[in-house]
């Protein structure tokens, strides 16, 4: 093992915020898993680092948290500090005697006192993985960024004297649920996320949902997803010719414009494209030979911001299942230039035709009708044909341009693309000026909007010391801290950083605790109980939204603090593991 000495300035400073008051119960346990791991794995990984604990207000009657966690002989090269806010300074704040400890100052304390080049304020329940701490040790972080994460919420019942790696072995065993940029979802045992009722695809299809799908929503009787502009399918193909069946519709932030559609594999290559508008029937046509596997759907449309909602919703999905494909409807039935098409609906053909060399898709719309059956004799662009509702089928003949060889053209013809997608218009656009979704009048103004990843940014958010300094900390409500954190993201964004979101296989595990004490899906309404009993308020989503509407209109953050921030203006008692022993 080697030997380290602390440095003048670690490259890392871990802050979090506690007094020993047993929050969320059995507090002392999941806070021993969080110095255990950082300090083991820093020590394996060789990451100089300190963790900065701001002891707020601490309970007179219990002991000092340096004194009621054990410690190891030898933390290096991890620093472990603490830094102590008084009941008499935290009687200074408003709300004092129903907040006992105002989170976000606290960790703007140990943010202003932190010494690493690097500063992640976060929570005293977190586990990194050994892929997230061995990327930190690799010293690639840069200044102008803020590094954000998912949060995995494991099992409580966490194995207790345990080496680390029995630690993380049990965290990625007991995956309960993940929070994302798009919402929170439960994991499966297999690894995966889980289907709700009446979600976009049934289990029993063969197809799930990955990264990149909203929480599910309904609306009249409707049960849909807005996809970010990213969106992973796991699909598990049934045996023979099958089509993707998917039911979508554009949304608000597509404006007027059309959105376009990808299907694309997970090192991005495109399989296919289309253009769509409204609500429509998407199509996808996979390749017999095609296995399971991931597919990513793309939404690319205008991204104009909405005035009560943080999102850019350009499209939303309805469902998702396998439809069996008879042989005779396949979208390249036969090549050459005779071709046959069985039809059932209405639809838009596309076919393949070739001028010399270069192939292309040429599109002719076709519906059911009165109109008696008829065969086309010309390129298939530019017409429209209507069959009567008795017919099954109409023959295309190709006649090719000038200069063209027909034989060639048949055989290039003959080369059909391995993917297809066909979108049927099925609905007229939604008018989204009268919902709660309707885009922002100032859109036009926005030069960069984005939508960031702000779930559980308590639990992990990085920045370089200098840019915290810049924006002066977290904003020091003495609410309830309710979207706080959510706020500075915007601001740091606002403020030219650049969010980067560290992918799997790294992770931060965060460790279950009792319902209603800071924020969990399932303990929400025994928080909100509990903070109305207080009479303590706390900002409402709705408010956060228009913090974020007025600096993206002026593309500039808010700084909610002078310069005495992270009570810099006073002076604390600070000491040191080491210093104790």
């Amino acid at each position: 093992m080697p030997s380290f000495k602390h440095s003048a300035a670690p490259y890392i400073s871990v802050v979090v915020g506690a007094r020993n008051d047993d929050h969320g119960g059995n507090m002392l346990r999941r806070m021993q898993a969080f110095v255990n791991s950082w300090i083991a794995q820093s020590k394996r990984f060789g990451l100089e680092s300190e963790i900065v604990i701001v002891e707020w207000n601490p309970p007179e009657q219990r002991p000092r948290l340096m004194d009621a966690l054990k410690w190891p002989a030898d933390s290096a090269p991890c620093e472990v500090r603490f830094v102590e806010v008084a009941p008499e300074v935290h009687r200074r704040f408003d709300n004092s005697d129903t907040i006992p400890l105002h989170q976000m100052i606290a960790k703007n304390v140990g943010i202003r006192r932190a010494r690493g080049q690097f500063v992640i304020a976060m929570n005293l329940d977190i586990v990194c993985s050994a892929e997230l701490m061995q990327f930190l040790a690799e010293r690639r972080l840069e200044p102008g960024k803020i590094y954000r994460i998912d949060r995995h919420d494991v099992a409580s019942e966490i194995p207790a004297h345990s080496s680390v790696d029995e630690l993380l072995a049990f965290c990625n065993s007991h995956l309960l649920q993940v929070f994302t940029a798009e919402g929170l979802s439960g994991i499966a045992p297999d690894g995966l996320r889980n289907l709700e009722p009446h979600d976009v695809a049934a289990p029993a299809t063969g197809l799930r949902l990955g990264a990149g799908w909203y929480e599910l929503e309904s609306f009249q009787g409707e049960h849909y997803r807005w996809i970010a502009p990213e969106a992973d399918i796991v699909c598990q193909k049934p045996a023979g010719t099958f089509r993707l069946a998917m039911d979508i519709e554009t949304g608000p932030s597509a404006g007027a414009d059309p959105v376009t559609v990808e299907i694309a594999d997970t090192a991005g290559h495109l399989l296919a494209a289309e253009s769509v508008q409204g609500r429509c029937k998407l199509l996808l046509y996979v390749p017999e030979h095609s296995g399971s596997g991931m597919l990513r759907l793309r939404g690319k449309g205008a991204g104009i911001p909405i005035t009560r909602d943080a999102r850019m919703l350009n499209l939303r999905v309805f469902s998702l299942r396998w439809e069996h494909v008879p042989e005779a409807s396949w979208p390249y039935p036969h090549h050459g230039t005779d071709i046959r098409l069985s039809l059932s609906e209405s639809r838009q053909v596309k076919i393949a035709v070739s001028q010399g060399s270069s192939p292309k898709l040429e599109s002719m719309e076709v519906r059911l009708g009165d109109s008696a059956p008829v065969v086309m004799s010309a390129l298939p662009h530019r017409n429209e044909v209507e069959l009567g509702p008795a017919t099954s089928a109409m023959e295309i003949k190709l006649t090719f341009g000038a200069g063209a060889d027909p034989e060639a053209s048949a055989d290039d013809a003959g080369q059909p693309a391995s993917w297809f997608l066909e979108a049927i218009r099925t609905g007229q656009s939604t008018d989204w000026s009268a919902t709660c979704v309707a885009t922002s009048p100032f859109a036009s103004f926005m030069r960069h909007p984005a939508y960031l990843h702000t779930i559980a940014a308590g639990d992990f958010t990085m920045l370089s010391r200098d840019d915290w300094f810049h924006l002066r900390g977290y904003p020091e409500f003495t609410t309830w801290p309710m979207h706080i954190d959510a706020l500075f993201c915007y601001a740091a964004y606002h403020g030219g950083l650049r969010e980067v979101v560290l992918r799997e296989p790294m992770r931060i595990f965060h460790i279950q605790h009792l319902s209603g004490a800071g924020w969990t899906p399932e303990g929400e309404q025994a928080r909100n109980a509990r903070v109305r009993s207080k009479g303590v308020s706390q900002m409402p989503f709705s408010e956060l939204v228009q913090w974020i509407d007025v600096m993206r209109r002026f593309n500039a953050p808010f700084i909610f603090r002078g310069e005495s921030w992270g009570l810099g203006d006073v002076t604390l008692p600070e000491t040191s593991v080491a210093a104790r022993r």
